[in-house]
């Protein structure tokens, strides 16, 4: 990418993003090619690249514990949360119901996928009715990392053996 396809402004979002990731010692941030900013995430060694060109603005916020973080919103609607360990992103569910937004999180990280994974292990062996929510909840966390830049192709393949199950006869893979 060229540093001409990005406004000064834009230049300057992606320095304050990169600014904040610095103070940071769970994210690891590097310049890319042209004007483009990779954060990694030192829990789950995910990367997500920030290019300047696609952003649309920035917020800086404080949580309800005080905590700083950085809202990131896209031209293109996208929002991603900068926190001082994670990068947080809103999960898509592929086939939206009300009863299924309700009961999914605001925000979730990359590495909310291990721990709805260890659910999904425990509702396969007890056969718990809620295994089908766990694997929706797992495909919502998977394709809203997809959507803001994730690679998580590692972990869509831990889902494979529990697609084909009903709860209490887990596949082998």
């Amino acid at each position: 990418m060229n540093f001409a396809t990005a406004t000064e402004k834009q230049l300057e979002l992606l320095r304050a993003i990169a600014d904040f990731a610095k103070k940071s010692a769970e994210l690891e941030t590097q310049y890319a090619e042209g004007a483009s900013l990779r954060i990694r995430q030192r829990v789950d060694d995910h990367a997500l690249l920030v290019e300047a060109h696609k952003l649309q603005d920035i917020l800086m916020r404080t949580d309800t514990d005080g905590r700083d973080f950085v809202q990131v919103n896209f031209q293109d609607g996208t929002k991603i949360l900068v926190t001082e360990r994670l990068i947080g992103f809103k999960p898509v569910l592929r086939r939206a119901s009300v009863a299924n937004l309700a009961k999914l999180p605001r925000v979730v990280t990359t590495p909310d996928l291990v721990s709805v994974l260890e659910a999904l292990e425990d509702a396969a062996e007890v056969a718990d009715r809620d295994l089908s929510m766990l694997r929706e909840l797992f495909d919502s966390i998977l394709c809203g990392a997809e959507k803001v830049g994730f690679d998580v192709a590692k972990e869509r393949v831990w889902l494979l053996p529990y697609l084909s199950t009903s709860p209490g006869l887990r596949a082998n893979a």
